[in-house]
């Protein structure tokens, strides 16, 4: 098994790695977010860990000052309801931590305070908030080497 970040943060652990296939849990505050199914197809999960790669490295998450010291509950329903407008500098919002359409059980999004990037995020079935902040450069480094480890697993299906 392969661990990569700090699981009291964010982490990745990896159990199997094989031609298309990864099984991997991914480890939110100390809870696995994919305990339902940890088993991603290697060539969408390298297309969205690419995808969120650049949002990290280009975007900027500050929160639209009217919603600045909204309790995270409250501000994930907001995230969710809302597609524009949650953000100071952009119009738009993405969920994180989403690699691959038939696993993603939960919802989880993200804002910027200083250098630091809090996710926050609910499962599908549930009402608890579960929430972790971690330097924007430390999971930027964390994605790095996910993608680094998985990529060569990851071939483009033939259609």
């Amino acid at each position: 098994m392969i661990t990569l970040g700090n699981t009291e943060t964010i982490a990745f652990k990896i159990h199997e790695m094989e031609k298309q296939f990864i099984v991997m849990d991914i480890i939110v505050n100390s809870v696995n977010i994919s305990y339902q199914d940890n088993s991603y197809y290697a060539f969408p999960l390298v297309k969205n860990i690419k995808k969120e790669i650049e949002l990290i490295t280009n975007g900027e998450f500050h929160l639209n000052k009217s919603l600045i010291n909204t309790p995270l509950n409250k501000l994930h329903n907001i995230f969710y309801e809302t597609e524009t407008g949650v953000y100071d500098s952009s119009s738009e919002r993405d969920n994180f931590l989403f690699y691959d359409l038939s696993t993603n059980k939960s919802l989880f999004y993200v804002y910027q305070e200083d250098e630091c990037l809090m996710f926050f995020g609910k499962f599908f079935d549930g009402n608890n908030t579960i929430t972790s902040k971690i330097k924007k450069s430390e999971f930027l480094a964390t994605l790095l080497k996910l993608l680094h480890t998985v990529e060569p697993y990851a071939t483009p299906w033939n259609i």
